[in-house]
C-alpha cells in the first residue's frame, strides 16, 4: 500500500526467529505520533504462526494474543492474568498507515487503533480496541534480542562467517597435527646428530692417542740405538 514506509522485513521475505525459519507473510504498520513508526509483522513457520513487532523505542517485540477465553480481568486502570496485577502505564493512539499480505491480526477495520500499555512484575500487556468497538485484544509482549531475528541478508552473512571460522578452525588443527608429526622426527635428527658428533670426538681422540702411542715407540728407538753406539 502506498501509505507503508520502509520496513527491517519485506513481505515473503526468510528470516529466522530464535533459529528457525519462518516467513514474513503479512504486515501492518501504524503511525505511534512523532514520526514513530511501528511495524508488526506475521511470520509464519514451521512453529507456526507468530507476531512480531518492530518499535524504534523499545526495539523488537513478540505479542502473544490471549485467547478469548482466557483475557485478562480488567477492573479500573488495572488488568490481573494469574492472580499477577499489571498496571496501566501509558494508551498510544496507532493510525494505521497501511497493510500488506496477511497482516497480523486481519485488515485494519478503523484507520485508528488505541492501545493500552499495561505494566507488572512479569512484564508488559497491551489492550487494544478500536474506538467505539465492543470488541478487545489483549497480547502478552515478550522482548526479543536484535540477534534473535535475522533477515535473509543476515543471515547468509552469519553462515559466511560460520564457513570462514569453520575453515581458520580446520587449517589451525591441521596445522597442530603437522607440528606434533614433525616434533619427533625433529627429536630424533637431533639425537642423531648429538651421536654423529660425540663418535666424531671419540674417534678423534682416539687417533690422537695411537699417534701419541706411535710417536712414543719410534722416539724410544731411536734412544736405544743412541746408547748401543755410544758403547762402541
Amino acid at each position: 500500500m502506498s501509505g507503508l514506509k520502509p520496513s527491517k522485513f519485506a513481505i515473503e521475505e526468510e528470516v529466522t526467529l530464535s533459529g528457525k525459519p519462518a516467513r514474513v507473510s503479512g504486515l501492518v504498520q501504524f503511525d505511534g505520533g512523532n514520526d514513530q513508526v511501528i511495524t508488526r509483522y506475521q511470520l509464519t513457520g514451521g512453529g507456526g504462526t507468530v507476531i512480531l513487532q518492530e518499535d524504534a523505542t523499545v526495539g523488537l517485540a513478540l505479542l502473544r494474543p490471549f485467547p478469548p477465553a482466557a483475557a485478562p480481568e480488567a477492573s479500573g486502570n488495572t488488568v490481573t492474568v494469574m492472580g499477577e496485577k499489571y498496571t496501566l502505564g501509558a494508551v498510544r493512539r496507532l493510525k494505521v498507515l497501511g497493510a500488506a499480505g496477511d497482516a497480523p491480526g486481519g485488515a485494519p477495520k478503523a484507520p485508528l487503533l488505541l492501545s493500552g500499555v499495561f505494566e507488572g512484575g512479569n512484564g508488559v500487556i497491551f489492550r487494544e480496541l478500536v474506538p467505539g468497538a465492543p470488541a478487545q485484544t489483549y497480547y502478552f509482549v515478550k522482548q526479543v534480542p536484535p540477534n534473535e531475528v535475522l533477515s535473509g541478508a543476515e543471515l547468509a552473512k552469519q553462515r559466511e562467517g560460520e564457513r570462514l571460522a569453520a575453515e581458520v578452525m580446520e587449517q589451525a588443527e591441521e596445522a597442530e597435527a603437522v607440528e606434533k608429526k614433525e616434533k619427533p622426527l625433529a627429536k630424533v635428527a637431533v639425537w642423531i646428530v648429538a651421536i654423529l658428533v660425540i663418535g666424531g670426538l671419540v674417534y678423534a681422540c682416539s687417533g690422537s692417542d695411537d699417534d701419541s702411542s706411535s710417536s712414543s715407540s719410534r722416539t724410544s728407538v731411536r734412544f736405544g740405538s743412541g746408547s748401543h753406539g755410544g758403547g762402541k
